[in-house]
């Protein structure tokens, strides 16, 4: 195994990220196990499976991982590779380890650089050439998610949740956004599409009985896909963003979905409450001329915010910040209807400066 492939595997376990990575494949019920004796143990159940321990991952620099009941022994490259690539041996699982390598980089927000991770030589011949190299832009291999074959959609009963129609989510946007129901998993199903409206990922808001699934897991994948390398509703924004010269960039699916129901298209979410290098490089590439508008849930402080907006630069960045308490915390701001959403517009909106 290369270096860097050793290197990008140390500091995951480094790091802690592991239960990042794992929920961005669209695994849930993660847990950790201290261990009596050896390495603690990381568990998950794999995307559409009953086995809440089909994941198991050693908490050591190698990372050994084990999906019970596929056959599957390796590390995570394997595990990656068997959820999004189909990989299910060793063979199979080298072809790819080019794009998994990348995919991981993307989905943890890791650079991945023409330098491969490479670190400094511990003699550094060529010291007078680093105030140059810092000036030059990093270039970023930015993967693709696998496309999914429409079949899919077969498994998912289309028709609009009345859960989501009496919180303000009117039934021509569900049917727009193609909701439906994935009925093995109790979960209320949203196609994800890539910038160019392609299906790569089906994500699932759990409506069944299990409290736990409902307090600490009510959003996951049903078809997992990279959240952190696409903008959801790109493909759909794209036209009224380009019209209105101004987009607004929430944290998730339904505040898209609800913007839409009040005639507001222009929106986009980063499905999370981290802006991703890739999600930069997409809004960048929106134009100069295209104001940002970002709106993040309730809870965020004003340096968490100014921070992420930190990676935007020479360009009109504009955030929405509740200083009046309308919202409590977690509420997205338009949780609370259009009418208090418009007054947070009018007069919570601030421009951000570096």
């Amino acid at each position: 195994m290369s270096d860097s492939l050793k290197q990008l595997k140390e500091r995951i376990y480094n790091e802690g990220t592991i239960g990042q990575l794992l929920e961005e494949l669209g695994c849930d019920n993660i847990k950790i196990h201290n261990g009596r004796s050896g390495d603690d143990l990381v568990t998950a159940r794999l995307p559409s499976s009953n086995n809440a321990r089909g994941v198991q991952i050693y908490m050591s620099p190698n990372l050994h991982t084990e999906l019970v009941g596929r056959g599957i022994s390796g590390d995570i490259y394997a595990l990656v590779g068997y959820l999004l690539y189909d990989c299910k041996n060793f063979d199979e699982v080298r072809t790819k380890l080019y794009q998994i390598k990348t995919y991981i980089c993307n989905a943890l927000g890791y650079e991945h650089t023409s330098n491969d991770f490479n670190d400094e030589p511990k003699n550094d011949w060529n010291w007078w050439l680093r105030d140059i190299q810092k000036q030059r832009a990093k270039v970023y291999e930015v993967t693709q998610n696998p496309l999914l074959d429409s079949s899919v959609l077969e498994e998912l009963l289309t028709y609009p949740w009345y859960g989501w129609y009496k919180e303000g989510i009117n039934i021509e946007t569900q049917i727009e956004f193609g909701i439906g129901f994935h009925i093995p998993t109790s979960r209320v199903s949203i196609p994800i599409h890539n910038n160019k409206g392609e299906l790569i990922g089906i994500k699932g808001r759990y409506v069944g009985q299990e409290k736990d699934l409902l307090d600490h897991k009510k959003y996951s994948y049903i078809y997992p896909c990279s959240k952190t390398i696409e903008l959801f509703n790109y493909h759909r924004a794209i036209k009224y963003i380009m019209e209105k010269k101004k987009v607004y960039v929430v944290e998730g699916a339904k505040s898209v979905m609800q913007l839409w129901s009040w005639g507001i298209k222009n929106a986009v979410s980063i499905e999370g409450d981290k802006i991703s290098p890739v999600q930069v490089k997409l809004l960048k590439e929106l134009g100069l001329d295209i104001d940002l508008i970002f709106m993040w849930d309730k809870g965020k402080d004003e340096d968490f915010i100014k921070n992420q907006l930190r990676q935007f630069k020479s360009r009109r960045v504009l955030y929405l910040y509740d200083n009046k308490d309308r919202f409590l915390d977690k509420q997205s701001p338009v949780d609370n209807g259009i009418d208090m959403f418009k007054d947070l517009l009018i007069h919570d909106k601030h421009t951000y400066t570096a």
